[in-house]
């Protein structure tokens, strides 16, 4: 085993992308990082087939023992999976969405799948509402708005671009309590007092423009849906107007109607914003 591991680190020194034979870390585990960061970045996109064994190991300079340690974990981990005869594939999990229920309002349902999310800010200011926002939120032209746009993480994967826009009147100091990974629902019905009414839902298809797909670290051109989306309050006002651009790649929508043309919303469905 000590012969293995000086010999590999020799061969690190040979390879075009160099793992550290010093660092505490075993080398395994600096190719299964390696590997998880292109992931990230993009580089291997979802759906799309890595370098074979022996590619990896003359890329990286090591064994083929390490390779396999590090895609097997990887593929224990749901992050890739192999597919015989074919090779082994990057499997992001993709999520199932619908109509959602109360108890699964927001970004926090997919806490329940046991995939953290977090929000990164990415704009947040105060406008003045044109007409057509001024239309989805039933106030005057001219009057004050709040935008927040943020990018939605699952981990470390970047999955959605959500734009936010509510009425600065109705809410006060939003810009102020909506930081990191707060959620919009959970301020305006604590914090705020509103009650939750009926949601107005449109979905489209689209493809990703140059700025959307580097925040979400997709190809360009890739396929993305567009949810947009006003929420009411119990009392019929429209509480928000958001605009959601998701990975394709990412969820596929579900939708359950029953024999009278209504959605039904039993299921593990949710909304997001």
């Amino acid at each position: 085993m000590i012969a293995m591991v000086a010999q590999e680190a020799r061969q690190t020194r040979r390879g075009e992308l160099l793992l550290d034979p010093e660092e505490s870390s075993l080398l395994y585990m600096q190719l299964e990082a390696s590997l998880k960061q292109k992931m990230i970045s993009g580089e291997y996109a979802v759906g799309e087939r890595i370098p074979t064994e022996l590619e990896l190991c003359e890329e990286y300079g090591v064994s083929r023992i390490t390779v396999r340690r590090a895609v097997q974990d990887l593929v224990e981990d749901g992050m890739l999976k192999k597919l015989r005869g074919r090779g082994t594939f990057v499997a992001v999990p993709k999520h199932v969405l619908g109509m959602g229920r109360a108890t699964d309002r927001g970004w926090s349902a997919f806490e329940g799948e046991g995939n953290p999310t977090h929000k990164e800010i990415l704009e947040k200011e105060k406008i003045s509402a044109n007409e057509a926002l001024a239309a989805k939120l039933e106030i005057p032209v001219g009057s004050a708005a709040y935008l927040i746009r943020r990018l939605i993480h699952e981990e470390e994967f970047p999955m959605a671009i959500d734009e936010l826009f509510v009425s600065a009147e109705m809410f006060p100091g939003l810009l102020d309590l909506l930081v990191g990974s707060a959620s919009f629902y959970t301020l305006a019905e604590q914090h705020y007092g509103f009650a939750f009414g009926l949601e107005d839902l449109t979905l489209a298809v689209s493809s990703a423009r140059a700025d959307e797909a580097r925040l979400l670290k997709c190809p360009p051109s890739a396929p993305l849906f567009i949810l947009r989306k006003i929420m009411q309050c119990s009392d019929g006002r429209p509480m928000h107007y958001s605009k959601t651009v998701l990975r394709g790649d990412r969820v596929t929508y579900h939708f359950r109607v029953d024999r009278d043309g209504k959605v039904r919303n039993d299921g593990r469905e949710f909304t997001l914003s």
